[in-house]
């Protein structure tokens, strides 16, 4: 079994505030999540590393999109009940997809852009769950680990950021390319970013002021020590970028920082973020780190959380349908038959339940998504799982809280 390791990051469209929690829901007892067996996908192609699901057809119906190591993607087709089409190859000009992310750069279809060895590529939707247009994005021909996307000037046009590796004597540093969408698919040359002299992670975009304005989170990290830091760029709203606001992460040998999600963890109304952390020797369990936001773009160290092996992946949403974001987490370690994802059930105050595991019947599961897979009103997680060559779909059976204000159906009517 090949063992692959690889940092990427797990990219959000865009991050929208949960709603306010009263003091009841936050003391309440979380519901225990329940998914069913995991329906496992073979993978047309060698190493697939990155996920992502968005409706390519309009039919209301999520589909997935999966690159490989080897420069592949395909897209599969959601049916809207957990089952999907045959695989789709969508015809890439590069190599090495692992990192991809989803928008409407016409203002039309669902894209996708996707990473190379060097630059990137953006990749117009026809509306059929093919891409019959694509475009390069120059990134000064280094390594590009990451995409955020969202409308960084206000100018009703979906723009993209892109985390750029750029080598360095000792080590890489971390530099966030910005193109600005002309709306047509088509984008502006990059406003180069400088952000950080550790070697780039994650990137995700969100409002950490509350002012309207889109800003950026960026992780790096320096394997050689282990120690890492969040970088935050507070927007403008016209496209332009303060300095950066540096958040440290001490070192913790053979753990290390490798992915990040966003949400509102302890209900204050402010974004906060979640950082999953890997291990080295892949031999130990390893923790999820809550840094909770100031509403200034700062942050303060929240609490550890256990999550899996070896993860490299981390995501939201509400799995339980309390109102209040949960995680779910990956793990990679290929050194198990099955890997696992943990759901951590969140509390509303930033804290967590002690991690369910589901197996995935995949091992290496390097990448996660989550959407509404089979139209039950209920998010259910997709993982692509790299060294068996693989995607496994877990879909949520959790029985939900009846809405407010409507009574229960008995059971049996």
């Amino acid at each position: 079994m090949r063992t692959y390791w690889r940092l990427f990051s797990v990219v959000l469209l865009f991050v929208a505030p949960w709603p306010p929690r009263s003091l009841a829901q936050e003391r309440a007892t979380p519901n225990p999540v329940q998914f069913a067996a995991p329906i496992v996908i073979q993978y047309p192609a060698s190493y697939p590393q990155a996920i992502a699901s968005g409706d390519f057809t309009s039919d209301g119906f999520p589909d997935l999109i999966v690159g490989d190591e080897f420069g592949g993607l395909y897209t599969k087709l959601g049916r809207g009940d957990g089952r999907f089409k045959s695989w789709r190859y969508v015809f890439p000009p590069g190599h090495d997809v692992s990192a991809l992310a989803l928008g409407k750069f016409d203002g039309k279809n669902l894209d996708a852009v996707v990473n190379n060895i060097s630059d990137a590529w953006v990749l117009m939707g026809g509306g059929g769950g093919g891409f019959p247009h694509d475009g390069w994005l120059d990134a000064g021909g280094n390594f590009v680990t990451g995409f955020a996307v969202g409308d960084f000037d206000h100018d009703g046009k979906q723009d993209i950021a892109a985390l750029v590796d750029i080598p360095g004597q000792n080590s890489d540093s971390s530099e966030v390319y910005l193109y600005l969408g002309n709306g047509d698919g088509t984008f502006q040359s990059p406003r180069q970013l400088p952000v950080s002299p550790l070697g780039p992670v994650a990137i995700l975009a969100g409002d950490f002021e509350g002012n309207g304005n889109l800003d950026l989170a960026v992780l790096s990290t320096y394997l050689h020590d282990h120690v890492g830091r969040v970088s935050v760029l507070l927007g403008d709203g016209k496209g332009n970028f303060g300095r950066p606001i540096v958040f440290p992460l001490n070192g913790l040998i053979p753990k290390y920082p490798v992915a990040m999600t966003l949400a509102d963890f302890d209900g204050d109304e402010t974004l906060d973020i979640a950082l999953a952390y890997a291990n080295s020797d892949a031999t130990g369990s390893s923790f999820v780190q809550i840094l909770l936001g100031n509403g200034d773009g700062t942050f303060r160290r929240g609490a550890r959380a256990r999550a899996g092996l070896d993860p490299q992946a981390i995501t939201t949403a509400d799995f339980n349908g309390d109102g209040i974001p949960d995680l779910a987490v990956p793990d990679t370690t290929h050194q198990l038959t099955s890997s696992y994802l943990s759901i951590l059930v969140g509390k509303g105050d930033g804290t967590f339940q002690p991690p369910a595991k589901f197996r995935v019947h995949g091992v290496g599961a390097s990448g996660v998504t989550v959407a509404d897979f089979n139209g039950d009103g209920k998010p259910d997680v997709a993982t692509v799982n790299v060294n068996s060559q693989n995607v496994s779909v877990l879909l949520n059976t959790t029985p939900f809280p009846a809405p407010k204000g409507r009574r229960a159906r008995a059971q049996g009517h």
